[in-house]
């Protein structure tokens, strides 16, 4: 989201509420599971940032924490780290030690090798007699594998709430990894995109301004680090993880960003910054030798069930995105010559040959193996989301209101007619690049993708499919850790908005910004079981979780297809099914 009153995204969502009279059901409130208190004691002294660990094999785990040392000027610490399969440590399966310094800020992140595939590990550091907390963390399996569940995540900003969502995740036992989509944290200074709730209790950014050097960085990924409730999920589970734009910039690029400007220097140099930043405090591995911080993208086989790929789509290869705003006599011009020669450029990238090279090839040999899911952990929406014509809905007072909050409110509502992508800096302003990468997976013979997507602040159950119509797979997108969602701004318009967008775009299935929460993703080899999981509150410590939908998903011939939803109201099923 971008740093204004209203964003474009928040924007449509309002103009759109008024235009949904036709579809309007009332949504029925979801049964709410016991209520609980998040989290509220953090680890101290020493070890003030806690733990964590990621980066997955089947011989090996990164295992992380922070060093907070009296004396800030000695040259080096020496820590002690253990691992063992029982929590009393008695017998170790590996240990040793590693220096930090001020370098690396004082983090300390062991690559563990020599494991057992498929094992739970206890895990902890020392320095001088003090413990650190200890954590819990597993291995890749190897072989056959029954199933294996995930919770996944995007978007947590402090300035929004707390993180009941991550508080909730970390009560669970039966999860195998936490899947980061992205935007583990914001960028911004303290007066800029804050819940004012949020605020008063204290969830204010460190530093107050906008981060833009190394050290603002590791302040701010400190900060978020001292939360309790992602030190509690971090210390259950390994993480595996990619960054979005907020890590470094709101609607980053290869070149440069949304919210980057000449006053705050090069943009290399930020970028770099953050990178290393990320490197430092993130339980993953630094890129092999000739490698650039850049390329994140990998690859992890859960046995013979599963194959994931993390993917990068911001800072390595991406092309800037189009504002249409900016456009609005070119597009009105000729809409379809605009759409052909501007939106369609195939010279517009997402991803970058040599990435889509590696994702192909892992995916084609998992598929070689037999093994029945692809899955794709993914930054931004990759279905297709276009804009319906407004004009009919929104009258003139409608536009006057909202131009006081955004004076480009007049061009979107023109805009709207064309059918342009709801969401430009998703894969819908790339659609040269998004086909370049279907035909790439279709000549390895994969054309059954799912993917998980963050970013958005909504849920997601969308069809993918190419330029003909021909099925690549599924998306599920995931809402927010905290970040607010549309309610901010359509309060009881959004549930109206949610038909709206499913009404009006046929590979959208399922849609659904009312609510934070998370994605629970059980595979087995005959299925999917995706749970999406939201929280009632962030606003408070005090707090429900509930399941506010579920789906399963299937293999099917070549591609994969939806089964019969459940928690749906009658209309979204009807959208559902293409009957609405």
């Amino acid at each position: 989201m971008h740093d204004e009153t209203l964003s474009r995204r928040s924007l449509l969502g309002a103009i759109s509420a008024a235009s949904v009279t036709a579809v309007t059901v009332t949504a029925c409130a979801p049964a709410k599971d016991t209520t609980f208190q998040s989290a509220s004691v953090n680890a101290t002294g020493t070890f003030m940032h806690g733990i964590a660990s990621g980066d997955p094999t089947p011989e090996a785990i990164i295992i992380w924490t922070r060093i907070t040392p009296d004396d800030m000027n000695q040259p080096f610490i020496a820590v002690k780290w253990e691992l063992s399969e029982t929590s009393d440590f008695k017998r170790l399966s590996a240990s040793g030690t590693a220096k930090t310094s001020a370098t690396q800020n004082w983090t300390v992140k062991v690559d563990a090798t020599g494991l057992m595939p498929n094992t739970a590990y206890y895990y902890r550091f020392q320095i001088n007699g003090q413990n650190s907390p200890i954590g819990q963390t597993k291995t890749l399996p190897k072989g056959s594998i029954d199933s294996v569940r995930f919770a996944a995540v995007s978007c947590s900003n402090w300035q929004h709430g707390f993180f009941n969502v991550y508080d909730y995740i970390a009560r669970q036992d039966h999860f195998d990894a936490l899947l980061h989509l992205g935007d583990y944290f914001y960028e911004y200074g303290a007066k800029s995109y804050l819940n004012t709730e949020a605020g008063k209790q204290g969830r204010l950014h460190e530093p107050r301004h906008e981060i833009v050097s190394l050290e603002d960085y590791r302040i701010r990924h400190a900060q978020y680090r001292t939360d309790p409730a992602l030190q509690a999920v971090t210390a259950k589970m390994p993480l595996i993880t990619i960054w979005d734009d907020h890590e470094s910039s709101n609607d980053s690029y290869k070149t440069g960003a949304e919210n980057h400007n000449d006053s705050e220097g090069d943009w290399e140099a930020r970028k770099a910054h953050a990178l290393r930043a990320y490197y430092e405090w993130m339980p993953i591995r630094d890129p092999k030798e000739g490698r650039l911080r850049e390329e994140i993208f990998r690859a992890y086989d859960y046995g013979d069930l599963l194959t994931l790929v993390t993917i990068e789509t911001r800072l390595l290869a991406r092309t800037e995105p189009l504002i249409f705003e900016n456009n609005v006599d070119e597009i009105e011009a000729d809409p379809q010559k605009y759409k052909m020669e501007v939106l369609n450029d195939p010279k517009r990238e997402m991803m970058g040959k040599a990435q889509i090279d590696f994702v192909t090839d892992a995916l084609s040999q998992s598929k070689s193996k037999g093994m029945p899911w692809r899955l794709v952990a993914n930054q931004v929406v990759m279905g297709r989301v276009l804009t319906t014509d407004m004009t009919p809905y929104i009258d003139q007072a409608a536009i006057d209101a909202l131009a006081k909050d955004w004076p480009g409110v007049r061009d979107v509502v023109g805009l709207s007619k064309y059918n342009l992508p709801v969401y430009p800096d998703s894969w819908d302003g790339y659609p040269a690049a998004r086909e370049r990468f279907y035909q790439a997976l279709k000549a390895k013979g994969v054309e059954d993708i799912f993917v998980i997507t963050g970013d958005s602040h909504e849920y997601w159950v969308n069809n993918l499919t190419t330029d003909a119509g021909k099925p690549m797979g599924v998306e599920i997108g995931v809402t927010s850790v905290s970040s607010e969602t549309l309610v901010k701004y359509m309060g009881d318009g959004t549930a109206d908005y949610n038909l709206l967008i499913t009404q009006s775009n046929p590979d959208v299935r399922y849609y659904n910004a009312l609510y934070n929460g998370f994605l629970d993703l059980t595979f087995t080899h005959k299925k999917c079981d995706a749970k999406l999981i939201a929280v009632d509150t962030v606003l408070s410590k005090t707090y429900s979780a509930f399941e506010t939908a579920a789906f399963t998903v299937k293999p099917d011939a070549k591609t994969l297809k939806f089964g019969t939803p459940k928690g749906l109201n009658l209309k979204q099923r009807a959208l559902f099914s293409g009957l609405g």
